[in-house]
């Protein structure tokens, strides 16, 4: 029951990003941390997340815009540490209130056809990347506002489950080394948690068939649907 219990949570979480490309952790944080300790559980989860991507960038096998993706990952890690300086002014129950309450709102907006229609493509990366830096310093949440750019511009099925998971790839490395050589993550810890691997590989693999059958608009009203649970999760 052990293995069993975390080893369920794993599969379904996965089974998630693997057919969407995000909510892996959005699923996974809060219910582990009801059975396991989660200063192990949180940098195992990126270890997790890094091999998962991994998984479902060699599955999908499609070429992500590799230029606009760089671009948002650079400004995001240059922004992240405004995001550091505005949580050290302001009280994160208070950032997370506003974060969660801003995802609803545009989700539902979102599924009710309403569009930002933006000229200037790179400008679109440009406020998505600043605005995933600021969110990933202050509250640890760097995917929402990717996800609304890709969903704001209709991104294709595929395309968005292939840029999602590139840019989160990327951000997944330089997060491991970081708990790596901050001595967040060992050895010891992952040998810990290797009889959650065969649960991670197997909701992966699951949720990439699953993603790879869903049509164009069921698709989307569940990526829409996962935002809203999102911001609900940040408000409570």
């Amino acid at each position: 029951m052990t293995i069993l219990i975390p080893g369920l949570i794993i599969f379904f979480s996965a089974l998630v990003q693997g057919a969407t490309s995000f909510g892996f952790s959005l699923i996974a944080l809060p219910l582990l941390g009801l059975v396991l300790d989660l200063k192990t559980i949180v940098p195992m989860l990126v270890l997790f997340s890094l091999f998962m991507n991994i998984i479902i960038l060699i599955r999908l096998k499609r070429k992500p815009h590799i230029k606009a993706l760089l671009m948002m990952f650079i400004v995001a890690v240059i922004f992240t540490p405004i995001g550091v300086q505005i949580l050290k002014v302001m009280d994160e129950s208070i950032l997370k209130i506003f974060i969660g309450i801003l995802l609803i709102v545009v989700a539902i907006l979102l599924k009710r056809g309403y569009r930002v229609h933006i000229q200037n493509e790179k400008l679109t990366f440009l406020i998505a990347g600043v605005l995933s830096g600021i969110f990933n310093g202050s509250v640890s949440i760097s995917g929402p506002p990717i996800v609304v750019m890709l969903s704001n511009n209709d991104t294709e099925r595929d395309l968005f489950r292939i840029s999602l998971t590139t840019y989160f790839l990327l951000l997944n490395i330089i997060t491991v080394f970081l708990y790596f050589n901050g001595g967040l993550l060992s050895a010891g810890i992952i040998k810990s948690y290797l009889g959650l691997i065969p649960f991670l590989i197997g909701g992966t693999i699951a949720g990439t068939l699953l993603g790879s059958h869903i049509d164009e608009v069921k698709f989307k009203n569940v990526v829409l649907n996962l935002l809203v649970v999102m911001g609900i999760m940040n408000l409570f």
